[in-house]
């Protein structure tokens, strides 16, 4: 059942019976049955919503996933796929000056 042996079970019901008592161990039993019904249906119905979100949230990522494919099919021949550019070895700036190598194009012009 729960993890709970026969012995075990038989065990609480002798414990509930003379915390209890006969007479009011009947009526507990109905109110804990009826709580208990309450809490698994309560359970189900939380299921059952968060399975609704999930199916709806993956519903609408779905659509997502098809329009971006069609826009990139449609896009396909405009765009060429860039290409990395490759970094290029610059020595270190002179302390004293601080200025560029003369050959770095990318320098600032001192003229």
């Amino acid at each position: 059942m729960f993890g709970v042996s026969p012995a075990e079970i038989v065990t609480i019901a002798l414990v509930a019976l003379i915390v209890f008592g006969p007479k009011r161990l009947p009526e507990i039993s109905r109110k804990a049955g009826k709580v208990l019904r309450e809490l698994k249906e309560t359970a189900s119905e939380l299921k059952a919503g968060l399975e609704a979100e999930y199916d709806d949230s993956f519903s609408a990522l779905g659509d997502v996933r098809r329009e971006m494919n069609s826009t990139l099919d449609a896009v396909g021949g405009l765009v060429q796929p860039a290409t990395p550019r490759k970094p290029r070895n610059r020595p270190e700036l002179r302390r004293e000056g601080l200025s560029a190598p003369a050959d770095d194009p990318d320098a600032p012009s001192t003229e």
